[in-house]
């Protein structure tokens, strides 16, 4: 798994990705507010049973998708490297292609550069903060923006996903 280039399975397979955020998208915002780095996903995971508590929603989705990469663009990024992020994220482990990388870039900025070194045009984003995002419709539009509050596991969230898995259109 490379922060940086896709998997060449993967580019075998097809060239579609979803760039994943947790906050707000796999748990509640504010879930792990008093958590402070450096953290092992042991420790996560004990210390907040509830982190990424939506992540089998994520894996239901993608069952039967093996066409489709998942690329962490969180935040999380920054304190946790690629197997460290891969070991949270196991129930999607056939799916995690690892992070977008330039950890203290800003996500914007750091999708759209791995979006130019893989040549991938048929992505979508999974956020719960437009600020990330300048120009929102115009620039990114095929970013889902989720409610902080309950993330994907609103069902219309899951409909949006499920348009883009199967059409390619998260309407």
């Amino acid at each position: 798994m490379s922060s940086h280039i896709l998997d060449s399975s993967l580019q075998e397979r097809g060239r579609r990705v979803i760039f994943l955020d947790f906050d707000g998208v796999l748990h509640p915002l504010g879930t792990l507010a008093d958590a402070r780095p450096p953290l092992e996903p042991a420790t996560i995971r004990e210390r907040w049973p509830q982190a990424l508590e939506h992540l089998g929603i994520l894996a239901s989705l993608l069952h039967g998708h093996h066409e489709i990469a998942v690329v962490v663009s969180s935040s999380w990024r920054m304190f946790l490297n690629d197997e460290q992020l891969g070991e949270l994220l196991a129930p999607i482990g056939p799916w995690y292609e690892g992070s977008v990388g330039l950890p203290y870039q800003g996500r914007a900025i750091a999708i759209q550069a791995w979006l130019e070194v893989n040549r991938v045009d048929d992505y979508l984003i999974l956020d719960d903060q437009a600020d990330y995002f300048p120009g929102l419709a115009k620039a990114w539009p095929t970013l889902i923006l989720c409610d902080s509050a309950s993330g994907i596991s609103d069902e219309q969230m899951q409909h949006r996903i499920r348009q883009w898995i199967d059409h390619g259109c998260p309407t």
